[in-house]
């Protein structure tokens, strides 16, 4: 055996890789998700509140509900998701949207400080019955601007206003338009604008609701040209 082969074989070379990690990074909660400011629930399903923020440490979650510490182990009905902020209430066992209604902050706290979110105002949607009234007929000179009044009832969120006769919905155009309020805008009556059941009707969102309103308007447009000049006869 040579030389060479010899040195070749008794010769180890170690070899030392190291792999260098580079510090875990710290970081103070921030708030990544959250439900709106004015938040309208359905009343038919289950309240979901939304919370989720990042931070190392992993945050941990509380709840502010009107301004107090709202714990939530003490009620049944609310559960809070893993490694989230998000609360859930649920209504099988019975209960009321409505007794949950009020003020939430989410408060997200680790070593390295606390996030807040926005305060979240939750209201229940509501869907409240047309009030009574009494529609007078409406007579009006052809060629006259006329407003006739929706009066919706204050839903929460309000309905959607649209106007129907003949079972049809209005065309809008240049001369016959809707407010923002309800309200039918015509900038001048025709003759065929002559109807018995102008009717506004408001569908509301969360309840996939119509309601009618129970009293059309009936319109009547007069015309305001001279009656015909009759022939005077002599006998």
């Amino acid at each position: 055996m040579s030389l060479i082969s010899s040195l070749s074989l008794s010769l180890c070379v170690c070899v030392c890789v190291c792999v260098c990690r580079p510090p875990t990074v710290k970081q103070p909660p921030t708030i990544v998700k959250q439900s709106l400011k004015d938040y309208i629930v359905d009343p038919r399903d289950n309240i979901i509140i939304e919370c989720e923020a990042k931070g190392n440490p992993v945050p941990v979650f509380s709840w502010r509900r009107n301004g107090k510490f709202f714990n939530i182990g003490k009620d049944p009905r609310v559960t809070m998701r893993k490694r989230s902020g998000t609360l859930e209430i649920g209504f099988r066992s019975g209960g009321r949207p409505e007794d949950y209604e009020g003020e939430y902050q989410c408060f997200a706290t680790n070593d390295y400080g606390t996030a807040l979110s926005n305060k979240i105002l939750l209201r229940v949607s509501k869907a409240p019955l047309w009030p009574k009234e009494v529609l007078e007929p409406v007579v009006v000179t052809e060629g006259s601007p006329l407003v006739l009044q929706c009066n919706p009832p204050p839903g929460l969120p309000p309905p959607y206003t649209f106007w129907m006769n003949i079972m049809s919905p209005i065309p809008q155009d240049k001369r016959v338009s809707m407010g923002l309020n309800g309200d039918l805008y015509f900038s001048n009556v025709l003759v065929q604008d002559a109807q018995t059941d102008y009717s506004c009707n408001a569908r509301f969102l969360f309840t996939h609701t119509i309601q009618l309103k129970s009293n059309p308007h009936q319109l009547t447009p007069t015309s305001n040209s001279p009656p015909p000049e009759t022939a005077d006869l002599c006998l």
